[in-house]
């Protein structure tokens, strides 16, 4: 088979074609959106600062398992060293100190830990919590982490290689965090290499819908067994808050970018007072239990619950008498929120005393007191709405959109989910479906996709190509009972040149042919109807007359076959348009001149020595290729 430029060329094109077919996204197709990620809580209230509601994280090869806090400002994980539990971190260790600190994480029996180095979590006054003079050291690494305990957290995404930093000391994190923050960690020291945070791989491998969060911290003093905090990625559930109409824009600081206008503060009790004279900015944040406000601020909250700072502790420390006659009071706090100083839209949070007074316990306060979490800011750089704050309030934060919204928790013992996704403006316009909510979607990876698309593509190729094959060889096989010599070898032309179908001549007795061939035409070209399965011609035998015989000349029946065979290859030519002029009747035997021609012919008269498509070529059409 003979393989020219235009057929490699439109090889090519079908199979380019093929592959813009199969990489193409029909526009009438649905597209599978991963459904929002509800990570569960761990069901433990944690912490010696208050008691908080945790998650559970699976971390290591093989996993081990602890409890964190939330922390949206964070762009890594924190987990508590073994070292944490010792001397060392702790003088004197507490009893149950490793369950305390939400269980330990080893690096050391874990097979997949890629150590970093000691890093601190902030540097030259910037970082994560630089703002609020955090320091700490961390043994940084990437590891599997997962969302869930081991037990119970199959169903829950595993990620690969995820910072993860581990901390030994006891303050200022006694529990370790899960960092919501979209940042990735830069380790500068060791080539400017760069790990993206758990939040931006969820939704880079399209195990989220979008760029987006909702958080509440959970409240022990509410419902009959506490509210367990709620994480949802990609998502929010409307039966946890009061709507409202406020809308938020996050900040251009990436170190402080929920950021909301507190435009005043007041108390509600046996008496009402103002506890913000000016309004001001603050950070809401869940990696800080406090609230901090500039110290006028501070000063009317002293004034309003009768509270003083601990010399020894720089805490507000409520004792058994002023912790009494305050809750049987039960004041309230109400912020007023908005996007701006003054005007706008607003949302009210009110946080009722409970929700202001934490229990304390060693080593964060000498014994098991309670205390009033209120922070004296330095500038307005730490005005903090912090954790204890989002016990009452219902936090989105949608990072593609650049906005927020701030709302009023409601509490409903055994009131149903109701989870919504917030989509990425990538899916604005298509027409799409959203998996279901109770579970992780599991997405088709790119990888996957790329492979099934390779696939089809190599199937299609595979088709073409065997396709242009028997394309090929049919032409050249033709079978002789549809070739399109047929037509012409048995069609001819009256003087009107209207077609008179013409009957093959019958076996002549007298007839100087072997008995095994016959006539096509009155041409004198015959075939030899035994099979040879060398020729590949479905055992047709092209054979010239002998002019022993006196069957013609033997040029002019050369011409004849090449004529037929370059008609049988072409399929496009319609053979009863066609007119072959006759050379007369059926030929009359002639003897050779001599014995010596006979000889000289012989070799290629032969039986066994069939004339090929190149032989017959190159005698009438001169050289050809020896390319089939």
């Amino acid at each position: 088979m003979q393989f020219h430029l235009h057929d490699g060329l439109l090889f090519i094109w079908c199979l380019t074609a093929a592959a813009n077919v199969v990489a193409r996204k029909p526009s009438n197709i649905t597209e599978l959106i991963p459904s929002p990620l509800v990570v569960p809580a761990s069901q433990y209230w944690d912490g010696v600062d208050g008691l908080w509601s945790s998650f559970a994280l699976r971390i290591g090869t093989p996993a081990q398992d602890v409890r964190v806090l939330a922390s949206t400002n964070s762009p890594e994980t924190l987990v508590v060293l073994p070292l944490g539990c010792t001397s060392l971190a702790i003088n004197p260790v507490p009893n149950g100190c490793a369950s305390s600190r939400g269980g330990l994480f080893n690096p050391n029996i874990s097979s997949t830990w890629q150590d970093q180095g000691l890093f601190g979590i902030n540097g030259d006054g910037v970082g994560f919590e630089e703002n609020l003079g955090y320091s700490q050291a961390a043994d940084y690494g990437l590891d599997t982490l997962g969302l869930g305990f081991v037990a119970g957290g199959a169903n829950n995404p595993t990620l690969r290689n995820q910072t993860v930093a581990g901390i030994a000391t006891a303050t200022p994190f006694y529990l370790g965090i899960l960092g919501l923050n979209t940042q990735p960690v830069n380790y500068s020291t060791i080539g400017n290499f760069s790990a993206p945070s758990l939040f931006t791989t969820l939704r880079s491998q399209q195990l989220i819908p979008s760029l987006s969060w909702s958080f509440t911290a959970g409240a022990k003093y509410r419902s009959k067994a506490g509210q367990n905090a709620q994480l949802i990625f990609g998502g929010y559930d409307s039966s946890r808050f009061v709507p409202n109409s406020a809308s938020f824009t996050l900040n251009q600081d990436i170190d402080r970018d929920i950021v909301i206008a507190i435009q005043s503060i007041t108390y509600s009790g046996t008496t009402q007072s103002t506890l913000l004279s000016t309004p001001t900015f603050a950070f809401i944040e869940s990696t800080d239990p406090n609230i901090w406000l500039p110290d006028s601020a501070c000063k009317a909250f002293e004034q309003a619950f009768g509270i003083t700072t601990d010399k020894a502790t720089g805490l507000y420390l409520l004792n058994a008498t002023q912790y009494t006659q305050l809750q049987a009071k039960n004041p309230q706090v109400t912020f007023i929120l908005s996007n701006s100083l003054s005007g706008g839209e607003t949302v009210s949070i009110v946080l009722p005393f409970n929700a202001l007074a934490l229990p304390a316990s060693p080593p964060f306060t000498p014994n098991n007191t309670y205390y009033f979490p209120l922070k004296k800011a330095a500038n307005d750089s730490q005005n903090t709405l912090g954790r204890v704050f989002l016990q009452e309030a219902y936090l989105t934060v949608d990072y593609e959109r650049g906005n927020f919204s701030v709302s009023q928790c409601v509490w409903q013992d055994g009131a149903p989910e109701r989870i919504s996704a917030i989509l990425s403006p990538e899916y604005a316009n298509s027409s799409s479906t959203t998996t279901s909510s109770t579970s992780a979607s599991k997405p088709v990876g790119a990888g996957i996709i790329a492979a099934v698309v390779i696939a089809v593509i190599a199937v299609l190729a595979l088709a073409a190509g065997l396709g242009y094959f028997v394309s090929q060889r049919r032409q050249r096989d033709r079978p002789t009972s549809t070739s399109p010599t047929e037509d012409i070898g048995l069609t001819n032309l009256d003087k009107n040149n209207n077609y008179i179908k013409t009957e093959s001549l019958p076996d002549d007795p007298n007839s100087l042919y072997p008995p095994y061939k016959k006539f096509d035409y009155p041409s004198g070209v015959h075939r030899e109807q035994q099979p040879d399965s060398e020729l590949g011609t479905h055992g047709e035998i092209y054979q010239m007359p002998t002019t022993e015989h006196g069957e013609g000349n033997y040029f002019t029946a050369l011409n004849r076959i090449e004529s037929e065979r370059r008609a049988a290859t072409t399929p496009q030519i319609d053979g009863r348009s066609m007119v072959y002029e006759l050379h007369g009747s059926e030929p009359m035997p002639a003897e050779m001149d001599d014995e010596g021609s006979r000889r000289g012919l012989s070799p290629m008269l032969s039986p066994r020595t069939p004339i090929t498509r190149g032989s017959s070529r190159a005698s009438s059409l001169g050289p050809v290729s020896d390319a089939f």
